[in-house]
């Protein structure tokens, strides 16, 4: 009998970038309508002069019941339910960080929004890393093979299903260990008998979103698209030169005294709750920086280069999205979470454009 070595690498869980993304929407939801619901409703507390019950404490419960469901359910519609409940949770629990971190209890700390901020940055970071696509070997073929069967079942597999578990399969065939190929040529068998039930294919979730961001990119068309992207970007290197001038005003208009300068930042930016006027006069700057990139990508784009006026578009938002709002949800965090769906709208704006066009002719090349 052949003696076989042991191996424990982790493998991908199958939709994994879907779990993570699930978690990564509920997480990001949660934490705006805690803020926003408790700004218009005045902070209201559960309790009484003694008990406070916070909500980092049904946070804490939403995320214990997220490790219990998988752990009691093998279904696949587990790990869905897990990924919501976790996403809720960690929003509900980390948004009151500032009680955490501070001797006073502080759940206004100004830099408790930054760091929630980073939480998310670092989901989104690890949601990109998970759904880099990496040729899949023998051995991790056979355990999206293995985890996919039970839709089999559940009596819940349809044709699409069946023919991504065969391809699976076949990759799994090429496995070195026999006793792995017998296994793959036996489960690919039993997949192709004309016995096996199948239900009609209907489409997922995610799934009906791309076909109708598909749909309305074919609406839009590519001109339309450009033209939107030259619009925005013209919009955002404007603000540029206003913010340009407006800190030359500041900085050598000599009847303003080097005091009065950050009264008249702070009352530009309509913003109370910072003590340091400094990371105000930074944010402006970076904003400054990141319009003229814009202007930059749109002198590009009248040059007639595309792929690089992208490029810089793209350099331009991510660096709005990391540095820019970070300071912002430090000095005031309604304002940030304008800015931080703009930015993120701005930045689908652009990634869809290259992955419609750019790549698209590249590939065609």
């Amino acid at each position: 009998m052949t003696q076989l070595t042991s191996t424990r690498r982790p493998v991908k869980r199958p939709f994994a970038e879907t779990y993570l993304l699930a978690s990564l929407t509920a997480f990001a939801l949660t934490v705006i309508i805690t803020r926003v619901f408790l700004q218009l409703a005045g902070y209201p507390q559960v309790g009484n002069s003694v008990l406070h019950i916070a909500h980092a404490i049904w946070g804490g419960l939403l995320l214990f019941a997220a490790v219990l469901v998988p752990m009691v359910f093998a279904n696949r519609w587990a790990f869905s339910l897990s990924a919501v409940l976790s996403g809720i949770g960690i929003g509900l629990f980390i948004d009151e960080v500032g009680k955490f971190i501070t001797q006073k209890n502080d759940y206004f700390f100004p830099p408790a929004a930054p760091l929630i901020y980073s939480l998310f940055l670092l989901i989104v970071l690890l949601f990109l890393l998970v759904r880099r696509s990496r040729k899949p070997n023998p051995r991790s073929s056979m355990y999206q093979a293995l985890l996919g069967m039970k839709e089999v079942l559940d009596n819940n597999i349809d044709s699409r299903e069946r023919e991504r578990l065969l391809a699976n399969l076949a990759n799994g065939r090429n496995a070195a260990e026999p006793h792995i190929k017998q296994l793959a040529d036996q489960l690919t068998t039993y997949l192709q008998q004309d016995t096996l039930p199948l239900i009609p294919y209907k489409p997922g979730v995610w799934t009906r979103l791309n076909q109708r961001l598909e749909a309305l990119g074919a609406k839009v068309r590519r001109k339309n698209h450009r033209r939107l992207i030259i619009i925005v970007t013209a919009l955002l290197s404007l603000a540029a030169i206003f913010t340009v001038a407006f800190l030359l005003v500041l900085l050598f208009a000599p009847q303003i005294s080097g005091m009065e300068i950050w009264q008249v930042l702070l009352a530009e930016a309509e913003t109370l709750s910072t003590q340091n006027p400094v990371w105000l006069a930074v944010r402006m700057l970076l904003q400054t920086a990141v319009g003229l990139l814009y202007g930059l990508a749109l002198l590009r784009i009248w040059q007639g280069k595309e792929n690089v006026a992208l490029n810089i578009a793209i350099f331009a938002t991510l660096l709005s999205v990391t540095a820019v709002n970070l300071l912002t949800f430090y000095i005031d965090q309604f304002t940030a979470l304008a800015s931080i769906l703009a930015t993120f709208a701005l930045l689908f704006l652009l990634l869809t454009y290259r992955s419609l066009y750019i790549d698209g002719d590249n590939n065609a090349k």
